[in-house]
C-alpha cells in the first residue's frame, strides 16, 4: 500500500471590508482554488491538484483556512493562491501564513497564530455574544487532538470563557 505524501497550506482572508464575521463555506473557497489554478496553470494544473486538493477547515472568525495538496503539487496551488482576488462578491486576498507536512504542525502553528489575534479580534466585537463566539472559534482549535474534532467539538451555553 501506497501511502500518498501532502502539504497542508495554512492561510489568512484578508477581507476588503473588515467585517467579524464572513459568511462563507469551505465548498466556496475549494472552487475558487481550484479556479485560480486552471487560470494560472491550465488544465495540467488543475488535473493534477484535482484528485488530492481538499479544504481541511475554515474558521469565518479567524478567517483561516486551512487547504490540503498532494505533496508534489503544492507549489502550484501556492503560485495560484495570490490571483485570487475575490469569493461572491467579497473582494479579498490570501494571506499564506504556513506550509506544513502535516496537520499538527498546522495546529500548533494556527494556536499561537490564534493567540495572537484573540485581542484584535475581541476589540473589534460589540456585544457579549459576539465576545463569546470568537472566544469559542478561537479557543476551538486549541483542544483539537485530530482532525475529526474540528467539527466535532460542540459548545454549550455554560462555557465560561471569561479572564
Amino acid at each position: 500500500m501506497v501511502r500518498f505524501k501532502n502539504r497542508y497550506l495554512l492561510c489568512e482572508l484578508v477581507l476588503e471590508k473588515d467585517c467579524l464575521v464572513y459568511p462563507i463555506e469551505q465548498k466556496e473557497v475549494y472552487y475558487v482554488v481550484r479556479q485560480a489554478i486552471e487560470r494560472c496553470h491550465g488544465d495540467y494544473g488543475a488535473g493534477v491538484t484535482q484528485g488530492g486538493m481538499n479544504v481541511k477547515y475554515l474558521n469565518v472568525y479567524t478567517k483561516t483556512v486551512l487547504i490540503r495538496v498532494r505533496r508534489e503539487y503544492y507549489k502550484l496551488l501556492w503560485s495560484s493562491i495570490p490571483f485570487i482576488k475575490s469569493i461572491g462578491r467579497q473582494k479579498l486576498f490570501f494571506h499564506s501564513l504556513h506550509i506544513g507536512g502535516t496537520i499538527r504542525s498546522c495546529q500548533k502553528f494556527l494556536v499561537k497564530y490564534g493567540q495572537q489575534q484573540l485581542a484584535v479580534l475581541l476589540q473589534k466585537c460589540k456585544t457579549q455574544e459576539e465576545r463569546k463566539a470568537v472566544q469559542r472559534a478561537t479557543i476551538h482549535c486549541t483542544w483539537l487532538k485530530g482532525l475529526s474534532n474540528f467539527e466535532n467539538v460542540k459548545h454549550t451555553e455554560d462555557d465560561d470563557f471569561s479572564d
